[in-house]
């Protein structure tokens, strides 16, 4: 059973008759005629980049409201094609996976934190889908909008089988444990996204999967290099780039998934004991084809 909860239609609302306002009074007008309203996402969106040491009003101002006129149109498309896709994924989900999941929709436009992100909403597992921020990536189509719903979707199917969201309890959440989670966490959903769908599709293009494959190796060496010194942080938003390409860290946990599928099948890859996942991340990381 999936609940919609839609804020986008009181975000059009505040903005659909003050898209001439300056960027500064269009943040101020996001900020007390609209987010105030939704105050645990409020709390989501701006602790999203304050507890990581950035000032939320300067990615407003530089990445979001002055955008904000030029991408309402495509907002609004965006708004309406996910409507469309979330009704009929879902329909998948029990029919491939047999599974009727539990979880609510938040349709939201927020600072660019996430396309979309699995959280608890109103005490519930839920999707976030910032409309904002699919925009702003040029996702608003149809043909890039259903690998993004697919993504988030097998996200929830791992957390349902699994049981947990996150690292396993006990497991330190240093650079180096989060690292090999977040590639088997990531491949996961980026693996199974296409069984969902039924076809090969990725919302960032075939011509970023040509580049990933050329670059496949030299990435690997570097995601078990960074592992054990910075983190992986850089593999994995629209913000950074490895090798000239950004979410390189998707593809290799896709790549991942893959060889794990040859030995174990879905719900058992779903549920590898942390000390099984880092040692097929490490034997992956490690074999150059």
């Amino acid at each position: 059973m999936l609940e919609i909860i839609d804020t986008f239609k009181d975000f059009k609302k505040v903005f659909e008759n003050n898209l001439d306002l300056s960027t500064n009074e269009k943040i101020d007008l996001w900020n007390k005629a609209y987010i105030c309203k939704f105050p645990e996402l409020e709390k989501k969106i701006k602790e999203d980049y304050e507890l990581n040491g950035y000032n939320w009003r300067e990615i407003a101002k530089n990445k979001v409201f002055n955008n904000t006129k030029n991408d309402f149109e495509k907002m609004i498309q965006a708004y309406h094609n996910l409507l469309q896709i979330i009704n009929d994924i879902n329909k998948r989900v029990l029919s491939i996976f047999n599974l009727d999941l539990e979880l609510n929709i938040v349709l939201y436009c927020g600072l660019c934190n996430s396309a979309g992100w699995v959280d608890r909403y109103n005490g519930k597992r839920t999707i976030l889908f910032g409309i904002e921020k699919i925009t702003e990536l040029q996702w608003h189509t149809m043909e890039k909008l259903e690998p993004l719903v697919a993504h988030e979707l097998c996200h929830v199917i791992h957390f349902e089988l699994r049981g947990e969201d996150d690292l396993p309890k006990g497991i330190e959440k240093n650079k180096y444990n989060i690292g090999i989670w977040r590639i088997y966490e990531e491949g996961f959903a980026q693996f199974y996204q296409n069984k969902l769908l039924e076809k090969d599709a990725d919302s960032r293009g075939k011509e970023w999967l040509k580049k990933c494959s050329e670059k496949k190796n030299d990435l690997k060496k570097l995601y078990e290099k960074d592992l054990r010194k910075e983190g992986v942080e850089k593999f994995f938003g629209d913000w950074f780039e490895v090798l000239g390409i950004s979410d390189a860290g998707y593809y290799l946990g896709a790549e991942l998934i893959k060889k794990l599928e040859q030995k174990y099948n879905m719900k058992e890859i779903a549920q590898l004991s942390f000390s099984t996942i880092e040692k097929e991340v490490l034997a992956y990381l490690h074999d150059c084809d």
